[in-house]
């Protein structure tokens, strides 16, 4: 038995494992390649997804601010202290960085419209005067039509549809 282990030509033997093994090797480092790209593009999807929650969480905050101050005109009628005023700004000031200019320009819309129902409100001490009674009436009207109209505006940053 020796001597058949000494008679193989060991040499012949690495060289032919060699020629073998060479594409083998070839091959899995290409799947092992292709494996990590695959991996690479779940993170990256993962990290994308995990951006748009956390941008969704925050855009809602800014959308549910507004429509509560809506629905505040809405059933109030009138805005008798500063303080829902106040709230609409402090709740919705991260506006600039989530949205684009358009959602800024509507809050400032809102901001301005519920500062004049203010106004009114406390040049007639509760009391509505009869020169700002159609000014007060086509606010509140505006005010009804906004809670639909914020949805629409606010949908294209906070649509979850969309990928």
């Amino acid at each position: 038995m020796n001597e058949s282990l000494c008679s193989v030509d060991w040499l012949k033997v690495a060289h032919v494992l060699q020629a073998l093994l060479t594409p083998v090797i070839g091959i899995a480092t290409v799947v092992i390649g292709v494996i990590a790209i695959k991996i690479q593009r779940q993170h990256a999807e993962t990290n994308r997804l995990q951006h748009r929650l956390a941008l969704f969480e925050r855009r809602m905050k800014v959308f549910d601010a507004t429509q509560e101050f809506i629905v505040l005109v809405i059933r109030n009628s009138r805005i008798d202290t500063m303080k829902p005023l106040f709230a609409l700004i402090r709740n919705t000031r991260e506006h600039r960085m989530l949205f684009g200019p358009e959602i800024g320009k509507y809050i400032g819309e809102l901001y301005a419209k519920g500062g004049r129902l203010h106004v009114i409100d406390a040049a007639g001490g509760g009391i509505i005067k009869p020169e700002h009674i159609q000014e007060e009436t086509e606010i509140q009207l505006w005010f009804s039509k906004q809670a639909a109209v914020a949805e629409e505006k606010f949908l294209k940053y906070i649509d979850f549809q969309k990928p």
